[in-house]
């Protein structure tokens, strides 16, 4: 096979997983139901990828590793002109929030793969997943400690949490519509959601600091689940 044919069976292979588990999820796909949908021979998948579950890893890192890269590179070039200063928090989640939801007006099945994946995780990847999320979780959590340091830093880990669930579908939805072809738009879209996150992060607490438990900060892998017998 040429490396020209490779790299696009592999491409069809991957983009057409990525399509099928965020629809029916990682027990949902078989692989032979895959590669009849990605108009390749069994044997390609299995030659390129091995397993199921390792071209589940590779799809959902292809998107979700150089996402995560260029926000921590936008947040890092904002600090550095800051020189030492807080950031405004809307800087910060501009950072957090344009990368993510650009790329899911390209790739709206990668969102609605990432949804999928954060609420009902097979049990191999969320010890994957919260590896790559931690360290770009703490960054922006400790840069906005900086720029909010009258707001809990542990009630800021779990607003943080709750601006994904605003994210993730909102951008899933928009990129399968004809709205997305509007780059305008979009922007104007992309920064109201970022005044709304950013109101919710400077809002005063719902509960006291002092009358509750202490909130859970980052995602952490499952319990888990019990072997039938």
């Amino acid at each position: 096979m040429e490396a020209g044919d490779e790299r696009e069976t592999t491409e069809r292979l991957l983009d057409t997983a990525e399509k099928l588990f965020a629809e029916f999820g990682y027990d949902g796909v078989g692989m032979r139901a895959l590669a009849e949908e990605a108009k390749v021979n069994l044997g390609a998948t299995t030659y390129h990828y091995g397993s199921k579950e390792a071209l589940y890893i590779e799809t959902f890192m292809r998107r979700f590793r150089p996402t995560n890269a260029e926000r921590l590179r936008l947040l890092r070039e904002a600090e550095a002109a800051a020189g030492g200063r807080p950031l405004p928090v809307e800087t910060v989640v501009d950072c957090m929030v344009r990368p993510p939801f650009l790329s899911g007006l390209r790739h709206p099945h990668f969102h609605a793969l990432l949804a999928r994946s954060l609420y009902m995780p097979p049990p191999f990847l969320f010890p994957i997943l919260h590896k790559e999320m931690r360290p770009h979780m703490v960054a922006f959590e400790e840069a906005l400690i900086r720029s909010l340091p009258q707001v809990p830093p542990d009630l800021i880990g779990m607003r943080m949490m709750l601006s994904m669930g605003t994210l993730l579908p909102l951008a899933a939805h928009l990129g399968q519509s004809r709205l997305a072809e509007d780059a305008k738009l979009m922007e104007v879209i992309l920064q109201e959601l970022v005044r709304f996150i950013s109101a919710g992060l400077q809002s005063e607490p719902a509960v006291a600091a002092d009358s509750r438990p202490p909130l859970p900060r980052h995602p952490h892998p499952p319990r888990a689940r019990p072997q039938p017998l």
